[in-house]
C-alpha cells in the first residue's frame, strides 16, 4: 500500500519525481516506484514542462489504453450491477402500488380498456387483442375473466403464423395457455416465411376474440371517458 500524504511531502521528492518523469514513467509508475500516492494534479504540475521523447510519449500512451482495456471489464460489472440495484429499488417501491392496483376491479377495468385502446381491434360485434407473449395474452384474458361476466364459449382465437411452423403443435399450446379449447380457434393466419431471423421460442402471434358488443363498448367508454375528463381537466 501507498503511504498517503498529500502536503507534506518530504525533501527531495519533488527532484526524484521530475527524474522518474525524464526516464519516461507514467504518473502511476512514479507513485509505485516512490512507494508513495501523489495527486495526479501535484504531478503535472511538477512536471508540465519536461518534454518526452516520442518514444516515450508513444510508451506512455499505450500504458494509458492498456489501462483502459483493463478496467473495461470490471467498469462493465460495475455499470450492470448499478442497473440491476436501480431496477430493484424501483421494483420494491412499485410492489405495493400494483398489489393494490391488483386487487381494485375498476382499475383493472381501465387496464383492460388500455389495453384495448392501444393494442385491440374492433368488429362490429366483437374485439380483439393479439400479441406473441403468452403472459400477456393471459394477463388480457384474466382482465376480461375478473372484470366481466364473460361467456367462454363467445371466445375465438387465431394464430398468425409463417409457413413451416407447426400449426397443431402451436394451437395446442395457445389453447393451454388461453384455456380456450382448441375447438374455438378458427383457421390460422398463414404467411410467407421471410427468412427473417426468429426470436428463441417465438410461437406465432395469437389474437384472442371476444363476441360481445356490450363488454367491447364498456371498454370504449371506460377509456374515452377517462380521457376526456384528463383532457377536460388539463383545459381548465
Amino acid at each position: 500500500m501507498f503511504d498517503k500524504r498529500k502536503r507534506d511531502y518530504e525533501d527531495g521528492l519533488r527532484d526524484r519525481t521530475r527524474e522518474l518523469r525524464h526516464d519516461g514513467l507514467t504518473y502511476s509508475e512514479i507513485c509505485e516506484a516512490l512507494e508513495i500516492e501523489i495527486p495526479k494534479s501535484t504531478i503535472n504540475n511538477w512536471v508540465k514542462d519536461i518534454e518526452l521523447t516520442p518514444e516515450q510519449k508513444e510508451r506512455i500512451e499505450q500504458k494509458e489504453r492498456d489501462s483502459i482495456l483493463r478496467g473495461q471489464p470490471l467498469g462493465a460489472e460495475w455499470n450492470r450491477e448499478q442497473k440491476r440495484r436501480r431496477l430493484r429499488e424501483i421494483s420494491d417501491k412499485a410492489a405495493p402500488i400494483a398489489e393494490r392496483l391488483a386487487q381494485n376491479k375498476e382499475a383493472l377495468m381501465l387496464m383492460a380498456s388500455a389495453l384495448y385502446m392501444g393494442e385491440g381491434a374492433k368488429a362490429p360485434n366483437a374485439f380483439s387483442f393479439g400479441n406473441s407473449d403468452p403472459r400477456i395474452i393471459q394477463a388480457w384474458l384474466a382482465l376480461l375473466r375478473q372484470t366481466f361476466d364473460v361467456d367462454e364459449s363467445k371466445f375465438r382465437c387465431q394464430l398468425a403464423i409463417s409457413e413451416g411452423m407447426d400449426e397443431a403443435g402451436l394451437r395446442e399450446f395457445w389453447s393451454e395457455i388461453t384455456s380456450i379449447p382448441a375447438t374455438q380457434f378458427i383457421r390460422s393466419s398463414v404467411k410467407a416465411d421471410s427468412g427473417g431471423r426468429k426470436r428463441d421460442g417465438y410461437k406465432g402471434v395469437c389474437i384472442v376474440t371476444y363476441h360481445s358488443l356490450e363488454v367491447r363498448r364498456m371498454l370504449d367508454a371506460i377509456g374515452q371517458g377517462v380521457i376526456d375528463d384528463l383532457l377536460d381537466d388539463a383545459i381548465e
